[in-house]
């Protein structure tokens, strides 16, 4: 076994833990106090149910590549398709919000989505097209 091949679990935790902090802080600075308390998921739910399926992207990624590197890229794809299906089944109960606030976690929800949909594409190609690191 490599370590060095699973050096991006360790990169999406980082990534996560301090994009978690940064989102906790604008929302302690900038919003009322009472107003995460509305949601439907809290910011940390959030990155947990985001940061699970990302490793569980990431894990096939690399155990793909140890088998076929040609079929990485289309794997990606398959697998992003599916994180989406998971994605709006867990965004329908806020759709299916009426609270005052449902736009603000809407928003939420879509800047985390696309957080880690960058992080898991920034690795992918990184698995693909591996530079001398």
């Amino acid at each position: 076994m490599n370590i060095k091949q699973y050096k991006p679990f360790l990169l999406v935790s980082i990534i996560s833990v301090l994009a978690l902090l940064i989102h906790k802080t604008i929302f302690l600075l900038f919003a009322p106090n009472h107003l995460e308390s509305e949601f439907v998921y809290s910011l940390p739910e959030l990155y947990c149910i985001f940061f699970l399926l990302s490793a569980f992207i990431l894990l096939i990624l690399i155990k793909i590549s140890q088998i076929n590197m040609t079929n990485v890229g289309f794997i990606f794809i398959l697998l992003t398709t599916f994180k989406m299906g998971v994605a709006y089944v867990f965004l329908k109960p806020i759709l299916k919000s009426n609270l005052p606030n449902a736009s603000i976690e809407k928003i939420n929800f879509l800047l985390v989505f696309l957080l880690f949909l960058t992080i898991e594409t920034c690795i992918t190609i990184r698995i693909i097209n591996p530079k001398k690191q």
